[in-house]
């Protein structure tokens, strides 16, 4: 059995190891093995598909050759046409002249201006008849033919593809991380019982900050420690700078060599103002949940260690655990219990200084978790290095990988869509090889840490009723993934933060009210006084915008998936149009389909602007 992979519940503690020699493989297996199997149960013919694109590939590049032949001969055309203008002009330029002098059709220059003008012009124009345009109009029918030609096999090739596009669900990428690692459950929704969970038994602080929306949420379980992914849309009023200019002209007398000379002058005048302006961005983390070291608080940033050769890591470890140490000395008088590991590099690079309860830190981080953590932070080709932050409140862990603001792990079906079977099959395989690394080196941090799986929370009671039956997070997860035009206040220029309130629960649906908080954008001029070379005041004006706030509330229906037992993503779908069907809800084209939820808006209240 390879290092860092244990069979007893798949145990996981040496995470970059057992990537390496274990799940980057076995994932890559999974992968092709569902492929395989979704390939085969749709009963496509990947053969004629190939064909199919082979003839749409090449008919594209014959289209595209004859699309280049009609830009060069249109080009030709205007000159030709320039041309023939021309040579026309000159020949009755020409005649003109030999009207008014009889001489200049005598001069040699003359004659030959007519001549060619006249000649040169009709076989301009000749050519233009002629040879461009029958030569234009045969490109344009062969084009014209193609293009239909190229659209009967693109939709061939879709016709042989839909079967296979059909069978991809949302969702398939989390099914194959479970398959690959056990050990990490995810829930099918983050529902009420889990986060009830997270709060009441770990202490967990909800925050509903109307500046914080979710746009993406999984959670699950590691050996019954809860956690939960999410993506925030995060909003902030800060200020923007805006620039103005005035161009300005006068003019000054001098006296030069005993002259009077007047001299034109110009100058740029630009002024600035500053008005509010909201900012927009997205931060992904990773809270888990765990009652070992349950007084423990600290935080940490990332060390940059991977972008750092060895020397360079030894010199800064070597400058910072000196003034680790004096730290540490002087603590000792004042009474401050901070004391320095024995492994000086751990220390430097985790950096978890602000620790205050340095028993519990050394139980959590064993010489084991320094090294697996050490590898993680200095890998430079596997994984990402040192790319996240990580903070734990008592017994709460938060991590924020910098990976993940750059990969879309919200995994949707529409992202393996394609006519193409190569292409998708390709696009499959890659992005599931992506979306395991990404949120595998995500939880890379706890799993290094031996106590996070051998501890195991005590037992909780659950109550027997709640509010909802996905939690709010669900709940914004799924109307950010909604129209949003139809939440939003009509008069919104921006993106919105989605807050979500429960109003009623019950036949398997959430009915919950959104509050869009957005801003109208409206245009306005600033005029700033500022004195210019000629000694006088201008007006300077600078344009801005002002940012109004404007907000909506819809109310929203959410279809409620709580079935427990394994049906697939279709059945799910289907049960839950069975309940729309039955009751006085929505029709089926005003219902949008977010992952394993149905939601449509029942209505809208906006404010008034």
């Amino acid at each position: 059995m390879p290092t860092g992979y244990s069979t007893f519940e798949e145990e996981v503690f040496e995470p970059l190891h057992a990537y390496k020699s274990i799940y980057k493989r076995k994932l890559e297996e999974n992968a092709k093995e569902l492929f395989n199997e979704l390939e085969q149960k749709s009963g496509i013919d990947p053969e004629a598909n190939r064909q199919t694109n082979k003839k749409f590939y090449a008919r594209k590049a014959e289209r595209d050759n004859l699309d280049k032949k009609i830009s060069r001969n249109k080009a030709l055309r205007i000159i030709l046409i320039v041309l023939t203008v021309v040579s026309f002009i000159v020949g009755i330029f020409s005649i003109v002249r030999a009207t008014q002098n009889d001489q200049y059709l005598k001069s040699t220059g003359g004659l030959l201006a007519l001549i060619l003008g006249l000649l040169l012009g009709v076989l301009f124009l000749v050519i233009l008849i002629f040879v461009i345009r029958p030569k234009l109009k045969r490109l344009r029918t062969g084009r014209d033919e193609l293009s239909k030609e190229i659209d009967q096999l693109l939709k061939e090739a879709w016709a042989q593809m839909n079967p296979l596009n059909d069978l991809f669900e949302d969702g398939m990428s989390i099914r194959l991380f479970k398959k690959t690692v056990p050990l990490i459950n995810f829930d099918l929704t983050f529902d009420s019982r889990r986060l009830d969970y997270l709060t009441s038994k770990f202490k967990f602080n909800i925050s509903k900050d109307v500046n914080r929306s979710t746009l993406y949420v999984q959670s699950g379980e590691i050996k019954g420690n809860p956690f939960f992914i999410a993506n925030d849309l995060i909003h902030n009023l800060g200020t923007k700078i805006y620039t103005g200019s005035l161009v300005i002209h006068w003019t000054e007398t001098r006296m030069v060599n005993g002259r009077s000379v007047t001299v034109s002058k110009s100058q740029t005048l630009t002024a600035n103002v500053t008005k509010p302006c909201p900012y927009y961005k997205e931060e992904p983390y990773l809270v888990y949940a765990n009652e070992a070291a349950p007084d423990l608080i600290f935080s940490r940033v990332d060390s940059d260690a991977e972008i750092m050769s060895d020397k360079q890591i030894e010199r800064h470890v070597s400058k910072e655990i000196k003034k680790l140490n004096k730290r540490a000395e002087k603590g000792m008088v004042k009474g401050d219990t901070f004391t320095t590991l024995g492994n000086s590099e751990f220390e430097v690079l985790f950096g978890a200084v602000d620790r205050n309860h340095e028993v519990q830190f050394r139980l959590l981080f064993t010489p084991l978790a320094q090294k697996q953590l050490l590898q993680i932070m200095k890998d430079k080709t596997v994984a990402f290095g040192d790319d996240f932050d990580f903070v734990k409140h008592q017994m709460i862990n938060v991590i924020y990988p910098n990976h993940l603001r750059r990969f879309d792990f919200n995994d949707k079906a529409s992202l393996f869509y394609g006519h193409d079977y190569e292409v998708v099959k390709e696009r499959f395989l890659n992005y599931n090889i992506e979306y395991f690394k990404n949120v595998y080196f995500a939880f890379a941090p706890v799993l290094s840490i031996p106590l996070y799986q051998q501890q195991k929370p005590h037992e909780y009671i659950y109550k027997d009723l709640y509010d909802s039956y996905v939690s709010f997070y669900e709940h914004e997860k799924v109307v950010n993934a909604m129209n949003a035009t139809e939440l939003i206040h009509p008069l919104s220029g921006t993106r919105n933060i989605l807050k979500t309130s429960t109003v009623k629960s019950g036949n398997f649906y959430d009915t919950v009210k959104v509050t869009a908080y957005g801003y109208q954008k409206i245009e306005r001029v600033d005029y700033i006084s500022k004195r210019g070379g000629d000694g006088r005041l201008h007006q300077v004006p600078v344009q801005w915008i002002e940012y109004i706030p404007v907000q909506q509330d819809s109310y929203v229906n959410i279809n409620a998936v709580t079935e427990e037992k394994e049906e697939t993503h279709a059945d799910k779908i289907k049960k839950a149009i069975e309940r729309i069907a039955k009751g006085d809800f929505a029709s089926e084209d005003e219902v949008k389909r977010v992952g394993l939820f149905l939601a449509y808006v029942v209505k809208k209240v906006s404010d008034k602007k």
